[in-house]
């Protein structure tokens, strides 16, 4: 396997040559050791990777042979690049080799652990060969239709074009298919699709109209009508769209989310992915889109970029993109269809729209929104974002333990005190059971915030006396452990604090102590009430804050994508700020503004934005085709 994103290509070489200097942690190879020898033993080293070193230590024998590797991401994000790293680590093993791909999403994470992966074959006098990449010449070809981005809804407009009879080229910038869709995405909404017409019931009740007029009302009619009304009607028809593709879906049998199971509209409109997996080296279901595009005709080309459009007087006639070897890719087209992904990975633009930095920045950095708006577009909807979760913040001082994977996570998965920084309760904890609204409530307060326990709570979780827990992605990890020595190693790693009291425990976290204490003291007098003035319900308000040691875990909100930026109409067309269309261009997915018309706050309801991709890129797909083939 290749990451072919980079300029210069890293391949493992059995070649020998001189040990460079430095010690490893687990081997002292002597200093005089002679060129031309591989020294067998267990080597370490770290990279930086996103959110600090990322440390690998890999077995090697006397051939040079890998034959066992850790790494240790815990200062990685817990849901992308946690997730990501023993994957990598795992394809550098069975393949003996460090030319292995990066995880999409995650690709600071795999470099870094690439890069260590290398260090240590070093070590233990392994060569590693730097491969220059010869540049090819630059490449002129005109097609109908040239999409942006393969993640789903450039994937879905490449189909959709294919459908209408257009000849179609699509570029992705890195060596995957898929985007964000590769670690989040369980299927799609749909309304009256066949399958509900099949699950009968209320699954089969559920109409267009009930979800239009329900978005409506959530967004406060602030959302484009003509927009949400069109991607919501189109949805059944995606579903058979796609798996004309080789997809399969299955509805739920029951709510994935504990706040969604009294409402069922929320739920019974997710069409899940038979291909889901939380393991995003599994086949996924842009995997599926791609090898049935792709045989019927689609013009796919990896690790090229898009640097800029084509425009002539006004109008959007084709991209010029890099390939891989720094050559040129010119692309002419009678229509363009940007997919790019959002801009949830530009830090100064999240923190421009979202007004604090302190939501976590990763995936695409806003080139496709970028060229729309310089193509004439209008800016439209740049504050919706999918703010999805929580976490528990990067480790400082990263241990081998993952707080995040273990089972500490009952506690982040729990409905127990919140605390913001200035040491005040903000809300009701049961927002846990939602992922929007936990997110929602923490972007309340800027973003970070601590849950606050005291040792009688955690040592009731040790005895597995936990609140009911939060059984969204895959739900919390209940294997028997000591969550008070879980809590010290949090210490360690500078992501929990404590204090002796509470006064100390606010000192240590920069909370104010008065305020902190008081707000401690009105929550412990709602559990012994079982009345809350924030309306947690009597059966949560079971663990008081009142025996020290206390503990503080410091967590993030998560963000898994912007969801606007450039104003489109109900044809995906992108539109200026008079609401006329900017010839030739599209604009689809994560790019598109105006479906939820929501500030910040994106809709509980499941399949949303996975269905808002799929949907907006079949309809500007076959919008694009057939304004190209009417030419």
């Amino acid at each position: 396997m290749k990451n072919k994103s980079w300029k210069v290509l890293t391949a493992l070489s059995l070649s020998i040559f001189m040990v460079m200097s430095g010690c490893t942690a687990n081997n002292d190879k002597p200093s005089d050791q002679p060129e031309g020898k591989i020294t067998a033993g267990e080597y370490t080293a770290a990279a930086a990777g996103y959110g600090g070193d990322v440390t690998v230590t890999l077995t090697i024998d006397e051939n040079g042979k890998i034959t066992d590797g850790k790494v240790n991401a815990t200062t990685e994000t817990d849901k992308i690049g946690q997730v990501a790293a023993p994957e990598v680590m795992q394809a550098i093993i069975d393949g003996n080799t460090v030319e292995v791909e990066t995880v999409s999403g995650a690709t600071m994470t795999s470099k870094a652990i690439i890069e260590a992966s290398k260090d240590c074959l070093k070590q233990a006098g392994v060569g590693v060969e730097e491969k220059e990449v010869v540049k090819a010449d630059d490449e002129e070809i005109t097609v109908d239709v040239v999409v942006v981005g393969a993640g789903l809804s450039g994937l879905s407009a490449s189909g959709a074009a294919l459908k209408e009879g257009a000849n179609v080229l699509c570029v992705e910038k890195t060596s995957n298919v898929g985007g964000i869709s590769k670690f989040f995405s369980g299927g799609p909404f749909a309304v009256e699709s066949h399958l509900q017409k099949e699950a009968g019931g209320e699954y089969a009740a559920i109409t267009t109209e009930e979800l239009f007029q329900t978005l409506n009302d959530y967004s406060h009619f602030i959302n484009y009508a003509p927009l949400t009304k069109e991607i919501i009607e189109t949805s059944a028809d995606t579903i058979e769209f796609l798996e004309s593709y080789g997809l399969t879906f299955h509805v739920n049998p029951e709510a994935p989310q504990l706040a969604h199971q009294a409402d069922g509209l929320r739920w019974r409109i997710y069409h899940w992915f038979d291909t889901f997996s939380y393991a995003p080296t599994d086949i996924s279901a842009s995997d599926v889109l791609r090898d049935n595009m792709v045989a019927a005709g689609l013009d796919l080309r990896m690790n090229t970029t898009c640097d800029e459009l084509i425009i002539e007087d006004g109008v959007v006639k084709g991209i010029i993109a890099t390939k891989e070897d720094g050559s040129k890719l010119i692309v002419h087209a009678d229509s363009v269809v940007l997919g790019t992904g959002g801009f949830a990975g530009n830090a100064d633009m999240m923190s421009e729209y979202y007004h604090t930095p302190y939501i976590s920045t990763w995936g695409e950095t806003g080139s496709g929104v970028q060229m729309a708006w310089n193509a004439g577009a209008a800016k439209w909807d740049i504050q919706s974002s999918l703010l999805h979760g929580s976490g528990i913040v990067a480790a400082t001082n990263p241990t081998e333990v993952s707080l995040a994977s273990s089972p500490f996570n009952q506690i982040v998965r729990s409905p127990l005190l919140w605390i913001d920084r200035s040491g005040n309760r903000f809300g009701n904890e049961e927002a846990v059971y939602d992922t929007a609204y936990t997110s929602n409530l923490g972007y309340s307060v800027g973003g970070i915030y601590y849950i606050v326990v005291d040792t009688a709570t955690l040592n009731a979780y040790t005895e597995g006396k936990h609140l009911v827990t939060d059984p969204a992605v895959g739900g919390a990890n209940f294997d028997p452990a000591d969550f008070v020595e879980l809590a010290e190693e949090g210490v360690k790693q500078g992501n929990v604090f404590k204090g002796e009291t509470l006064e100390e425990l606010a000192k240590n976290t920069g909370m104010d102590p008065e305020r902190f204490v008081a707000n401690i003291e009105e929550y412990n007098a709602a559990c012994a009430s079982k009345a809350d003035p924030f309306g947690k319900s009597a059966e949560n308000l079971v663990y008081p804050v009142s025996d020290g040691p206390f503990y503080a875990v410091k967590m993030q909100i998560s963000n898994l994508g912007t969801l606007g930026g450039v104003r489109v109409n109900e044809k995906l067309q992108a539109v200026n700020i008079d609401l006329e269309p900017v010839k030739g261009l599209y604009v689809v997915g994560n790019d598109a503004g105006g479906f939820y018309g929501n500030i910040t706050s994106y809709p509980s309801y499941e399949g949303l934005a996975t269905g808002f991709a799929l949907n907006s890129g079949k309809l500007g797909g076959m919008n694009a085709a057939k304004e190209a083939l009417a030419k």
